[in-house]
This record gives C-alpha cells, structure tokens and sequence, in this order.
C-alpha cells in the first residue's frame, strides 16, 4: 500500500482514517500549525509542518484534505513542491448514504446468498448479454428468466419492459436490473408492471446510474439517486425499502468551456451508481399513480427549508 502525508487535519483528514477503501497509509499528518492541531488530532501518528516534511518526509507524496486546497496547493507550489493531489473525500457528500451489501461490487454476491436456492423463481429485466456480464449462472439453483428489449444471447423473452406483465402468467420471488433504467422513457410505469410480478414478500433490485456520461443515445432518459428509486416503490403500492445507496465516487469539475462564473469548480457529491432493494410486504389490485401524492414518495422528509 502506497505511504503518504495527508495535508490537513480537519474533518475531511480524519475521515480518510475510517474510510474503508482507503487505498494509501497515512504515515503522517500536515498542517500549518502542527502544535494546536496535534493536541486535537486522535490518532497517534506524526503532526508535522511543512518545514519537517521538507526535512523528514519529502519522498512521500502529499494528500491534501482540505475544502481550500486551492490556498493549499499554491503554498505547496512556493515551495518547488508538486508531487501532491486532492484527496476524493473532498467531493464525497456525507448525507447520501452508502450501502456495501448491494454497492456495485457486491449486490451480486448478496442477491446469490439470497435467491440462488431451489424453487426460486428469478427475472432479470435487461439481461442480454452487451457488456461479457452474464449472470444466469449466478442463480444455477433457481429458476432464471431473462427480457430484453432485444433477442440476444441470454435472453429467453423479448418485450418492452412498460409493458412487462403482459408477458408472463406467474410471479417472481426477484426481479433485478443493472444499468436499465437509465434507458426506460417511463420508468414509473416499468416500477408499476415490477410490482405487478413479484409475489408476495418478492424483492425488487435496481441499480442505475445517479451520474454518468450521456450513452446509448438518444435512449438515454434519465439519472436516479438512491431517493428516487425509492420515489418509484411506495408504500401505497404494497412495496417497502429494505436498503438504498449510491456508491463510486466521481471526482466532478466544470471545464473550460462551462459558464465563465462555473468554469473550473469543483462539482461534489457525484456517484456512478445507485441502488435500490425493496420488498413487496401488500398486495394491492389498484397499482395507479394517480393516487399517489407527493407525500407518500417523499415519506417523511421535506424539501430543504430557506436559510433565514
């Protein structure tokens, strides 16, 4: 694992110690006053100023963990020092929530532990195989069905997913989808036909894209975060959220080219993926959005008040 010296002690710095994909160790600590930040600072590692880690240290690149690293990599330059870069906390958000049981590298493995049992009848919306990821072998055990839009290898029924019961006389104990949602033109109606075909105490999975480059235009309609894949389940429908996420962070700037006041900010708060896994615990015969009120999407959290 790579050593390095973070630059900053504050918030974002000691939040690099508990981050568990941490992909450096941290040998020690930099700020521009070392002997008041070591008296804060919990954890027992080196707090040094700029003038030790030119004398102690300079082999080991810099980490910088601070919002204004801007101030930061300017006294850095000064000093002839360059071999330095941001740390991907600062474009980290710390209220959209992470779940690593179903993260992008995981939600297979979990989903396996769970449905890949005999008796288990399982179908994957999107599952021709585009991209070498074929997961019918992931649930052997069970029962396994794949649509697509398309015909193609693993694909066992072709269909358009807004109109996915029409399809199928039986209920699936999982219907999953990664990267499919992002190209539904009317995902809540695609959320209504899932929750016509999940039997009761069935689980529903989607993981779709929250931030990602434009692809598969012109079919490329929309970006969910965690919230709004929970948004298209509710309540009123019989559905209830077991676990919700988004995971991979982006490390997100304006260009040159954007707006004159926008170019060059960082952009925080960015994540590749999301993901939703929800439960049908009611059965209901009236699936219908239109009595559905904001209420019952946005449960009980509220638009973020004005600042007074």
């Amino acid at each position: 694992m790579e050593k390095v010296v973070i630059f900053g002690a504050g918030k974002i710095g000691k939040s690099c110690f508990y981050n568990p994909n941490r992909r450096f160790e941290i040998i020690a600590v930099m700020d521009n006053n070392p002997a008041i930040i070591g008296q804060l600072f919990e954890q027992k590692i080196p707090i040094i100023g700029v003038s030790e880690y030119m004398e102690k240290y300079r082999e080991y690149d810099i980490v910088i963990t601070m919002v204004a690293h801007k101030d930061i990599e300017e006294q850095l330059k000064e000093l002839g020092i360059d071999n330095y870069r941001i740390a991907a906390d600062i474009y980290n958000k710390v209220d959209v929530s992470t779940d690593i049981e179903i993260c992008h590298d995981n939600w297979v493995t979990y989903l396996q532990g769970l449905f890949n049992k005999k008796g288990m009848e399982i179908l994957e919306i999107g599952s021709r195989n585009v991209t070498g990821a074929n997961l019918r072998n992931k649930f052997s055990e069970a029962s396994y069905t794949g649509f697509d839009y398309y015909p193609g290898e693993n694909v066992d029924v072709v269909g358009d997913a807004h109109k996915l019961s029409q399809y199928f006389d039986r209920k699936f104990d999982l219907i999953f989808s990664s990267a499919v949602f992002e190209h539904l033109a009317m995902p809540w109606k695609v959320s209504v036909e899932i929750t016509k075909l999940l039997k009761l105490h069935g689980c529903v999975f989607i993981e779709t894209h929250y931030s990602y480059s434009s692809h598969q235009r012109p079919w490329h309609f929309f970006q969910f975060s965690e919230n709004a894949l929970d948004a298209l389940f509710p309540e009123k429908f019989g559905m209830r959220c077991l676990k919700k996420g988004c995971c991979n962070l982006l490390e997100g700037r304006f260009s040159e080219y954007a707006s004159e006041y926008l170019a060059g900010r960082k952009v925080n708060g960015l994540y590749c993926h999301s993901e939703y896994l929800g439960e049908k615990v009611e059965e209901f015969e009236d699936l219908s959005w239109d009595n559905i009120g904001l209420v019952d999407v946005a449960k009980s959290t509220e638009y973020p008040k004005p600042v007074k």
